[in-house]
């Protein structure tokens, strides 16, 4: 490829503060991009902080998926990068193998992503990956997020984010929000012929997933259907066209709800102790693609939803609140009820309790999906983070004026307890004698919104 191309790959989504990994799994697709990537860099025309990482996830579904791992640890070192394995470690479920094996996947490589600082992640989809995902989208009925397909960047809040060290001389007051991970994929408009021409030319061989050629898998029936499809018209290439545009009109709508989100309008505002309210009456008269959209949003964030909430559910909902004046739900971890003119947004009592995290000092972690949790450098002792509780509640509003709040949202509160002494509620102003206040916070941090 000309440096002009790769350029245009590479140099248009990534920033020279980037710490970046590649999802590798042997593939052609994969394989190219770890061997394209390493000829941009040669070039000179990108420069990164970090040697990039080449992340292989073994699934231990196939005896020589090691052997395979192994083989991309070695191209990778040639290729001047570092390599870690990522294993699939338990039992593999005897049904939904493919959609379990995603989910691990993503899981791990987000997992390493957040104990490493990475912040952006490449891929190798493919401009055939592009077509099937948005025919698989039309065969669920997705709607607009969905048939956009894959976007060349997105951007994803880490999970499942493990225990972080904060950065040297940072009190725990003024840590940074978790970086978000931004999911790359340079090669959606190249076709996989091309990617394996490529590595053809330069003698490189890749492996071949028995799986991706399986009848069970949906992707392989999907490929049939496109060979069909393409004598009428409908190819890869203007399927991925369709996606493009989609995409265009789904930044639209999301301009759209920000507008309304703005907390000038204050027509929707997110109350640093965990929840959110919304005047029903400008959410009524917004459009219900904004409104879905912004129920989404407020439910995956109070709830601290750890996958996106489905649609169907989520116009339900608006179906629901647009129908009654009055009323309650639950969804995704979250209870939403509706009074008084307005939409309060919180999360669920009891279904699911908030975990106990131990929390060292010098660290912060995601905390119930919901809020970012530091302890800082001059604290003694490893803090545990748990639920406030009634009985915490209590002896916090002996020392501090709680003002109108949904009690389930002040009952779910992050506490710091160290040596069976709660020693601060920072989103209720609460500190025990003595504790330094800048030493422990809690952020309400947004999470993932809607499921296409």
């Amino acid at each position: 490829m000309q440096v002009t191309e790769l350029a245009g790959l590479f140099g248009t989504v990534l920033v020279a503060s980037d710490r970046v990994a590649l999802a590798v799994s042997g593939g052609s697709d994969s394989t190219a991009l770890m061997v394209l990537f390493a000829d941009w860099l040669a070039l000179g025309e990108g420069t990164l902080p970090f040697r990039p990482t080449v992340l292989t996830v073994d699934h231990r579904l196939r005896p020589q998926s090691g052997r395979e791992a192994q083989d991309v640890a070695r191209c990778a070192k040639e290729l001047g990068f570092g390599h870690a394995t990522l294993v699939w470690e338990g039992e593999k479920p005897t049904t939904g193998l493919q959609a379990a094996a995603r989910g691990a996947r993503y899981g791990l490589l987000a997992d390493y992503a957040g104990r490493n600082g990475i912040t952006a992640l490449l891929t190798g989809h493919t401009l055939e990956d592009q077509a099937e995902t948005l025919l698989m989208r039309l065969a669920r009925g997705s709607g607009l997020d969905g048939l956009a397909a894959m976007a060349p960047v997105s951007t994803h809040f880490i999970q499942r984010l493990a225990v972080q060290a904060l950065p040297a001389r940072t009190e725990a007051s003024e840590a940074a929000p978790i970086a978000p991970l931004r999911l790359v994929r340079p090669f959606l408009g190249l076709s996989r012929a091309r990617l394996r021409a490529t590595l053809d030319r330069r003698g490189i061989a890749w492996f071949e997933d028995p799986s991706n050629t399986s009848p069970a898998s949906e992707r392989t029936r999907l490929r049939a259907s496109l060979r069909a499809l393409q004598a009428l018209g409908l190819t890869k290439e203007k399927l991925a066209l369709s996606a493009r545009r989609l995409q265009r009109a789904r930044v639209a709508v999301e301009c759209s709800v920000e507008v309304f989100c703005d907390p000038l309008r204050q027509a929707m505002t997110t109350d640093p102790r965990g929840f959110i309210r919304i005047d029903a009456e400008a959410l009524r008269r917004a459009p219900l693609e904004i409104a879905i959209r912004l129920l989404g949003r407020a439910v995956a964030t109070a709830g601290g939803a750890v996958t996106p909430v489905p649609l169907t559910k989520l116009e339900a909902l608006a179906d629901g609140i647009r129908a009654c004046a009055s009323g309650h739900w639950t969804l995704a971890r979250a209870k939403i009820t509706t009074t008084r003119g307005q939409i309060l947004i919180a999360r669920e009592e009891g279904r699911v309790p908030p975990p106990r995290l131990l929390l060292p000092v010098g660290a912060q972690a995601l905390w119930d999906g919901r809020f970012l949790v530091s302890a800082g450098r001059d604290l003694t002792g490893d803090i545990e983070v748990r639920a406030l509780g009634a009985a915490g509640l209590r002896e916090a509003a002996k020392a501090t004026v709680i003002a109108d709040a949904p009690r389930g949202a002040l009952l779910g509160l992050p506490a710091f307890w160290r040596d069976g002494r709660m020693i601060a509620v920072p989103n209720l102003g609460y500190w025990a004698p003595g504790e330094p206040r800048r030493s422990l916070s809690a952020v309400f941090a947004p999470t993932c919104s809607s499921k296409a």
